[in-house]
């Protein structure tokens, strides 16, 4: 009787086992059969974050949702800016979004950004009736120029003035040049401008009636006014307190330009042997203000009166010196541009 109340102990005890242990593996079986059915990486990732009660759940329910996505902000830098004759551009997705919808969405933006910026070059040609094209050069204008128009002096005797020039040149080079920077570095540039002070204020009654003859007054009065200050306060000249005290400025007047504001033509280019650039006119200018200079009628004798001369020309030189061996140094034709310059000069002086 006791072994078979054991009996039926040991069959309710496996039936029980069987019982409980077949339900569990049911449920086991159940679940992997649902997680199975979903994707597979959905699947492990929410499985290995389920608790183990949502583990051991006989039904698990899950709700997925669409996270919006993320806004889009467009910036002129993200643009894919293209030449602007160019009819068709193509703008970049600066979002690189994985949906279709927001892909859409953010090139229809990038569309309209883009033509909203868009940039409208205009070329404007001149048309054919404004270009205005010269038969010859003669229209043309040197931009190196003088402004002034200065009448080119007439040159019939050209091949007697280069001679003369040639002698004039050569004479200076070999005679007066040594002489003048000899003189320059023997004697010092305030002595040398004191004496050029002696000699502007000795010529000064030849100032006085060039300008008288003019017209012009003011010259007129500018001539007595330095003759008196700089020949008593300037000890005989030599110093020009006219200029540096009383801010009188010298006067640059002769015979030459009274002729030329009467309207006398200047004539022929000449040169003068030693003397160098002249013109007709002038030749007549110097010849009347030399009884206007003072060594005319105060020089004991014709030798005093030359050396005088020769002594003014010596001590202006100095001063100019640097300036003509720099002439000769950047001119291709000496000649031409001394007439030239020289025509200029005089015409400048005329028309003061």
């Amino acid at each position: 009787m006791k072994i078979k109340t054991s009996r039926w102990k040991f069959i309710l005890l496996v039936y029980l086992f069987f019982l409980f242990g077949f339900s569990s593996i049911v449920g086991a079986v159940d679940l992997r059969w649902s997680n199975s059915n979903l994707n597979p990486k959905v699947s492990d990732s929410f499985y290995a974050f389920m608790s183990q009660d949502a583990r051991d759940a006989s039904e698990v329910t899950f709700t997925m949702e669409k996270a919006p996505s993320p806004p889009s902000y467009l910036d002129w830098r993200d643009i894919d800016w293209k030449d602007p004759f160019v009819n068709h551009g193509q703008v970049q997705d600066p979002t690189g979004s994985a949906s279709n919808g927001s892909t859409r969405s953010n090139l229809n933006t990038s569309n309209d950004i883009a033509s909203d910026s868009s940039i409208k070059l205009e070329l404007k040609m001149p048309s054919s009736t404004s270009i205005i094209i010269s038969d010859s050069f003669d229209d043309l204008k040197d931009p190196f120029a003088s402004k002034s128009a200065a009448p080119e002096m007439s040159d019939p005797f050209e091949d007697y003035n280069r001679f003369m020039f040639d002698f004039n040149e050569d004479f200076y080079d070999n005679i007066m040049e040594p002489i003048v920077r000899e003189y320059r570095d023997a004697v010092n540039e305030d002595i040398r401008m004191g004496i050029s002070n002696i000699f502007s204020n000795a010529m000064a009654p030849l100032k006085f009636i060039s300008s008288l003859l003019q017209g012009d007054l003011d010259k007129t009065g500018r001539v007595v006014g330095r003759t008196i200050i700089n020949t008593t306060l300037g000890v005989g000249g030599m110093f020009d307190v006219a200029s540096s005290a009383f801010e009188i400025d010298d006067v640059n007047e002769d015979l030459d330009q009274v002729l030329g504001s009467y309207g006398v033509p200047t004539g022929p280019y000449v040169v003068l042997p030693l003397f160098g650039p002249s013109s007709v006119r002038n030749i007549f200018g110097r010849a009347g203000g030399m009884f206007l200079s003072p060594t005319y009628h105060f020089a004991p004798g014709i030798e005093v009166g030359g050396s005088l001369t020769v002594t003014e020309q010596i001590n202006d030189t100095s001063f100019i010196v640097d300036d003509i061996e720099q002439l000769e140094e950047s001119t291709i034709d000496k000649y031409e541009s001394v007439r030239d310059f020289y025509g200029q000069y005089r015409d400048g002086l005329v028309k003061e």
